[in-house]
């Protein structure tokens, strides 16, 4: 199968009922010069670019079960398309942000494709990959001057740049431009709240989909810099900043790795409120009305962070080092908040409560108010179901909705299909037609502006709530991590 785009032709191939084209370059490769610096549009090229295997991942810290998987390299930015014809029907289009903490993942992620998610209804997946860590996000504006100024949102700027090729090429693939779906989980999910505060966004999608994410990675620019300088200092170039011109890819992120031992991992990473990409900060930006008229899907697990043994309780010197690790400044807030859960239940218990709310939930239910409040239709939502571990953890409900509980599950029975089935149908509901309304699922009032809104709850059986839009933890700022 072979298709025409703005900036060659492309050899797709047939793939469970739909036809994948794969490791589309949409920019130029980000090394060199061009490293630290926005994306650059892809040269057009010669002949057929043959699209049948996937594309690099993002350069990352590799674990060794990865390393023969996946090929690796800062010559990543690529995208993949699932689409079910090529014909000239406009299809909603769903651009599909993988996760991974800003620091790991791939568009190449098993299973979390297009003929999973799509599962042969009418419309098109796009998956893209993006700049993570150090390469993506390592603010050097302040340390290198005016030519790096836009470096901490490379990753943003790299998806804004494929949201641009979808609206030039997707026309080609069955694809409706002017029906686009942001779709992401955890970094993912933040990503798309990213993009929802970018006004370069802006026009290139329509809905927006938010799977355990809000604007929390959103890092002062103080914050950063900081975080820049304690990669430079892992690289023993703290003094010369400029060096990191000079470094391999792979020293950049063996530093990055170096640095997880002072600041938790995961939160070390995102976008920066420059004041260039990000003008303002996205309380402003989303009262103001500049968001636009866009329906919003949002919502976080019950148990996203409930790892702890339940038989081992942690000191609290324990819980506030790990408090400072993720939290920096704001680990005193956090700490407040351990302490008002440990009256009520154990020190581990109380731990994951207070990680759970302090990543996730607080900052959803902030954002979900947020966007009530400034007219968006917003469907909240949680997911309960703790199925065969018997917690609803963070990213447990990929496999339902992706419909591959079966690989995973060894346990997995009809109650496990018949929820793969709702949520899937559900997501698609959304997708397709601007709500989740379906015949598996009651009734599911949006959240309007107002005190009072409306959770689903996801679970063996849905059920709508009401929830109080004012109960989040207000005294913990939106930014996760303060230095």
């Amino acid at each position: 199968m072979i298709v025409r785009t703005k900036y060659g032709k492309l050899r797709g191939v047939e793939e469970n009922g739909m036809i994948a084209f794969k490791g589309i370059p949409f920019a130029k490769a980000p090394i060199g010069n061009l490293r630290f610096k926005p994306p650059v549009p892809v040269e057009p090229w010669e002949g057929i670019f043959d699209a049948a295997k996937f594309g690099n991942r993002s350069l990352q810290v590799v674990e060794e079960e990865s390393k023969d998987e996946f090929c690796f390299s800062e010559d990543c930015l690529n995208l993949n398309i699932w689409t079910p014809a090529i014909d000239n029907n406009r299809r909603p289009v769903i651009f599909f942000i993988h996760g991974g903490g800003h620091i790991s993942g791939g568009n190449s992620d098993k299973f979390l494709d297009g003929p999973h998610l799509i599962q042969g209804r009418e419309a098109v997946m796009v998956a893209a990959n993006y700049r993570l860590g150090a390469l993506g996000y390592l603010y050097l504006a302040e340390l290198l001057g005016e030519e790096y100024k836009d470096s901490g949102n490379c990753g943003l700027l790299d998806q804004i740049l494929a949201l641009n090729w979808i609206k030039e090429n997707i026309a080609a693939f069955g694809g409706d431009p002017d029906n686009v779906i942001l779709m992401g989980q955890s970094a993912g999910g933040k990503s798309v709240a990213n993009l929802m505060v970018t006004p370069a966004a802006k026009g290139l999608y329509h809905r927006a989909i938010i799977q355990s994410g809000s604007v929390q990675c959103i890092r002062d620019a103080h914050t950063a810099t900081m975080i820049t300088k304690l990669v430079l200092d892992k690289l023993g170039i703290a003094d010369t900043p400029e060096k990191i011109l000079t470094k391999s890819g792979e020293e950049i992120i063996a530093a990055q790795k170096e640095a997880y031992e002072v600041y938790d991992a995961v939160h070390l990473f995102g976008p920066v409120l420059d004041g260039r990409t990000i003008k303002e900060k996205p309380e402003q930006y989303i009262k103001s009305g500049k968001v636009g008229d866009i329906p919003v899907m949002i919502g976080y697990n019950k148990e996203e962070l409930f790892y702890s043994d339940p038989d081992y309780n942690p000191t609290d010197h324990e819980s506030i080092a790990t408090f400072k690790k993720c939290y920096g400044k704001n680990w005193g807030i956090v700490y407040k908040k351990y302490l008002e859960y440990k009256k009520e239940y154990s020190s581990a218990i109380a731990f994951d409560m207070t990680q759970t709310l302090c990543v996730y939930g607080n900052a959803t239910i902030f954002l979900t108010r947020l966007l009530a409040e400034a007219g968006h239709k917003v469907w909240s939502y949680r997911w309960d179901y703790g199925g065969p571990i018997g917690r609803a953890q963070h990213s447990s409900e990929m496999p339902y909705l992706f419909g591959y509980i079966e690989e995973i599950n060894n346990e997995y029975d009809s109650i496990d299909d018949d929820l793969s089935k709702r949520i899937n149908e559900t997501w698609m509901s959304f997708i397709c037609k601007g709500n989740p309304e379906n015949k598996y699922i009651p009734e599911w009032l949006p959240c309007t502006a107002g005190k009072i809104g409306y959770r689903m709850h996801l679970d063996g059986g849905f059920h709508l709530e009401q929830i109080d839009l004012h109960s989040y933890y207000q005294e913990l700022p939106m930014q996760v991590i303060k230095l």
